[in-house]
């Protein structure tokens, strides 16, 4: 079994009223290919954004490589 090397529950970024990222929730596993799809606006930059620790959810978790 591979192990989980990238995981989020409902990852959220709320600004104001505006809801940037709802709810995302994933796994990726060791020696996958990854990647995000979606129209402007999706949110694609902003969940990179709280992947890389540049911007804090406004709920939900996320766990990088065990941190």
């Amino acid at each position: 079994m591979k192990d989980i090397v990238i995981k989020t529950d409902k990852l959220t970024k709320k600004f104001g009223d505006f809801i940037a990222a709802n709810e995302i929730t994933f796994e990726v596993y060791a020696g996958e290919i990854f990647g995000f799809l979606g129209a402007n606006g999706a949110g694609k930059t902003t969940a990179i954004k709280m992947l890389c620790g540049l911007s804090i959810p406004s709920s939900g978790s996320a766990t990088i490589a065990g941190f």
